[in-house]
């Protein structure tokens, strides 16, 4: 049997081994030595293979895992900043067509069955008011009132023809008007008053043509020329002669009255009237032309 001293020591020699062995399968710390396998040894693919930090190789494509593949970009390019166009504005809608204007009163256009037509003018030497009645498609009646600012007042009556009918730009057409002139003075006391100065006496006769152009367009202006014969009666004649003898009842007297101008339409029914012209007198003692002008409006109704 052993001794206690003996056991002592063979106790403590035990645990000095079994702590200088590692243990099985640890793995030695970083920084230590790992002894080398000998120089004629057969080479250990398990211990390789084993060894901490490897990487299982795929045996086939389909065990491999595919990388993540960047999506393609394109180089970047540097553009210049253009600034963008404004928006066009939406179109606008044509406005409609305008209605042309075909209301005449110093022409030969008549104003259409049932049509009526008023015009107002004022100029040298008078104040002229007229209306016009359409009795037919050609034919109107016309009224109206000429006055020399108060010193003569004429009230006419008469018709207006259409002949020749060229639609829309022309015509051509008769007139004949007749009148009486109510004089603020008589004749024995007049020497250049309203009788020398309008060519009227007390009854006056006034036929004539008439005729109108329009030129293209719904509102362009429209031409009239208006030529007459005045055959004017005095009843109330006066001897100029104190050895002449008594005048005779009605003395007859003639006048050649022309007239141009135009129309300028300013809406559908309505115009500006600009007239200018003269009357050729042969009556001795008077002037042997007087001239004319006047500025006036004419509309429709």
């Amino acid at each position: 049997m052993a001794s206690a001293p003996s056991l002592a020591l063979l106790v403590l020699a035990l645990a000095a081994d079994a702590q200088a062995r590692p243990e099985e399968g640890a793995t030695k710390a970083p920084g230590t030595e790992v002894s080398a396998p000998p120089r004629n040894a057969a080479p250990d693919d398990a211990s390789w293979e084993a060894f901490p930090g490897t990487t299982a190789v795929p045996q086939s494509q389909e065990d491999a895992a595919a990388l993540p593949r960047m999506p393609e970009v394109p180089p970047l390019v540097p553009v210049r900043e253009v600034p963008l166009p404004e928006p066009e504005p939406p179109p606008v809608a044509p406005p409609p067509p305008r209605a042309p204007n075909r209301v005449s009163l110093l022409g030969a256009q008549t104003v259409g069955a049932g049509g009526m037509a008023a015009g107002l003018s004022l100029g040298f030497p008078s104040v002229t008011a007229r209306v016009a009645l359409g009795l037919a498609r050609r034919v109107d009646a016309l009224v109206g009132l000429d006055s020399v600012y108060g010193l003569m007042n004429e009230l006419r009556v008469g018709a207006r023809w259409r002949v020749l009918d060229g639609g829309d730009r022309w015509s051509l057409g008769l007139v004949v008007e007749g009148s009486h002139a109510f004089f603020l003075r008589p004749a024995s006391v007049e020497e250049r008053g309203a009788r020398h100065v309008s060519g009227r006496r007390n009854w006056n006769v006034l036929p004539g043509i008439v005729g109108s152009f329009q030129f293209a367009g719904a509102r362009a202006p429209r031409l009239f020329l208006d030529a007459r014969y005045l055959l004017a009666l005095d009843t109330e004649p006066v001897q100029g002669t104190p050895l002449g003898g008594l005048p005779p009842d009605v003395v007859f007297s003639s006048a050649f009255p022309l007239r141009v101008g135009a129309e300028v339409p300013v809406s559908e029914k309505t115009s500006y009237a600009v007239t200018l012209g003269g009357d050729i007198r042969t009556r001795p003692g008077e002037a042997n032309f007087m001239p004319v002008v006047s500025f006036g409006v004419v509309t429709g109704f």
